[in-house]
């Protein structure tokens, strides 16, 4: 029933635009990743589902490709293509969406790290070399006195039993794991609300973050604390090894903050995995987002720049786009760019573009962290560990950035069977190291193969709303500007008398990722987009409201 809904989906937008109905809408977004894509998928479903004609849309991308962070990348090694992901990697069972979205259209989901991709056939996979040979991670502190340093938290021997146990003394019980395991699923049943409030058509739809979050006062008050300071309040009593150790493993892989800088919520968001499934879609996340653009039947744009939105004097929209091609310095405003609802489901702070008069643009400054993403194949150092096993995960402490963050092994490429752990330890490995400067490769390997880097503003920093402006340790220069909320919805709140017959009547620039100021996901993004697709057609009341209270 699903494939057939999505064919009747796609059935009626075209048949809608090849019979020359007449659209009511002309929709503009800036940005073909994760909200980009989101908008214009739910655009046409909610236009379609209150009975409306489909929209016009156009999506401007200024990169030659569809999924924004969702980047992916193929190696070949011998006779196999190994799949990896430069960017977003990971969703869980709890994200509806993008768990409907592949199921919808017919992707195949494994594990993470997926790297055989295209050799899974269903959606549970059996364990490859990587997951029968090695154990799940170790923190290693590379300046201990011990050559190859020191297993602050070991990846453990061959007795499962015995490692637990010592895992219990160390952090004195279980009862420090339950408890942050109970704030991570109070805050991620909060969350999942969202979903709850798409299924009638009348709610859904914000004019602001600070009211999405009115009903959320835990989502809400993990803003306005660092994960150190809240669970080491009287009120937590959390122990601060399992702090440093647990919890903050979690945040250094998921948004390369330490617990003193990042906020709880953050810190929720990064721990939710712990107790669910993760996974990846086979050959790339990004195709869900390019499932998503094909079937709304929006207009794509690549490599070209939106450099400014004006308003515009013409009848067939409210807004003018400039454009630069990639190719180009010339910047042009054609007909065809003229929209009167504009949706920027880009990063402002990164994508440069003067919006009207940008005398607002700025309430939408966030800083992002700038990381560097390795991927190599080659033979681990045998002096560069402590003697004995090596997780697929490794993991600096807190406060720790040299020579990485984290490193995971992704592939064991020896010539061994599942059951040997010396193809992993004594072979070639393909790896994905996170860190903030070039990662030495020669004081990771004995000799590599194959690398590739990507540099990336990839993640929000995650720190408090009340923080003021707080240098990060690990990068210094980047500031999180002071603020007592998250940043606008609507960007469209000028200097003008919004009576004039010439001029739209309601706000119509709205912008999505703001909502990474709160916490920042592939699934977030798109629930993010489906409120603001909402604001934007159905919600006018709300929009001037909350337009005319920014305002002020």
């Amino acid at each position: 029933m699903k494939q057939v809904g999505l064919v009747l989906f796609q059935a009626c937008i075209t048949c809608g635009m090849l019979a020359g109905l007449a659209s009511s809408r002309r929709i503009g977004i800036v940005g073909a990743g994760a909200a980009g894509a989101a908008a214009a998928f739910f655009a046409q479903e909610e236009l379609l589902a209150r009975g409306e004609h489909p929209a016009e849309i156009h999506v401007f991308e200024r990169s030659d490709r569809v999924g924004g962070r969702a980047h992916s990348g193929t190696v070949i090694y011998g006779n196999r293509t190994l799949h990896f992901e430069q960017g977003a990697s990971m969703f869980i069972s709890k994200n509806r969406h993008l768990m409907e979205m592949a199921d919808r259209f017919n992707l195949t989901l494994c594990h993470h790290p997926c790297t055989y991709a295209s050799e899974w056939s269903s959606n549970t996979p059996t364990p490859d070399l990587l997951e029968s040979s090695l154990k799940a991670y170790g923190i290693w502190n590379p300046e201990g006195l011990a050559v190859g340093g020191e297993w602050i938290v070991g990846p453990g021997g061959r007795w499962r039993v015995l490692d637990a146990i010592k895992l219990l003394w160390r952090y004195r019980g279980t009862a420090n794991l339950n408890h942050v395991r109970m704030r991570t699923k109070a805050a991620v049943d909060e969350f999942l609300q969202s979903y709850d409030a798409f299924t009638n058509h009348s709610n859904g739809m914000f004019g602001s973050w600070t009211e999405y979050l009115a009903d959320k006062p835990i989502l809400q008050s993990s803003l306005y604390y660092r994960a150190e300071e809240y669970y080491l309040s009287a009120n937590e009593g959390i122990r601060r090894r399992f702090l440093e150790e647990v919890v903050s493993l979690a945040t250094r892989v998921n948004y390369m903050q330490d617990i003193d800088t990042i906020n709880m919520l953050g810190a929720h968001i990064s721990m939710a995995a712990e107790s669910d499934t993760a996974y990846s879609v086979a050959g790339g996340n990004w195709q869900i987002f390019d499932r998503m653009l094909a079937s709304s039947g929006a207009k794509l744009h690549l490599q070209t720049s939106v450099v400014e939105i004006a308003l515009s004097n013409r009848t067939t929209g409210y807004y003018e786009f400039y454009t630069r091609p990639a190719d180009s310095d010339t910047i042009n405003a054609t007909l065809a760019d003229t929209f009167d609802t504009v949706i920027i489901a880009a990063p402002l702070p990164l994508a440069d573009i003067k919006i009207l008069d940008n005398k607002h643009q700025d309430l939408a400054a966030v800083s992002y962290v700038h990381m560097y993403v390795t991927f190599a194949i080659g033979i681990l150092r045998t002096d560069l560990f402590p003697e004995g096993e090596i997780p697929r995960l490794i993991v600096t402490p807190y406060r720790t950035t040299k020579p990485f963050n984290c490193l995971s092994i992704l592939a064991c490429l020896g010539s061994g069977t599942s059951e040997s752990i010396r193809s992993c330890h004594e072979g070639p490995v393909l790896v994905k190291i996170f860190s903030y400067e070039p990662v030495n490769l020669k004081r990771v390997f004995l000799s590599t193969e194959w690398h590739h880097e990507q540099k990336w503003h990839s993640y929000p920093s995650l720190e408090p709303l009340n923080a003021g402006y707080v240098a990060r340790k690990q990068a210094p220069g980047l500031f999180m500007p002071k603020r007592s909320e998250p940043p606008p919805i609507i960007l469209d709140i000028a200097d003008y008398n919004r009576s004039s017959a010439a001029l739209p009547s309601t706000p119509g620039i709205f912008y999505v990722n703001g909502m990474e100021s709160l916490f920042s996901t592939m699934e977030s993004q798109t629930v993010a987009a489906r409120n603001v697709v909402r604001l934007a057609l159905f919600g006018s009341d709300i929009a001037i409201s909350a337009s005319t209270s920014t305002s002020k």
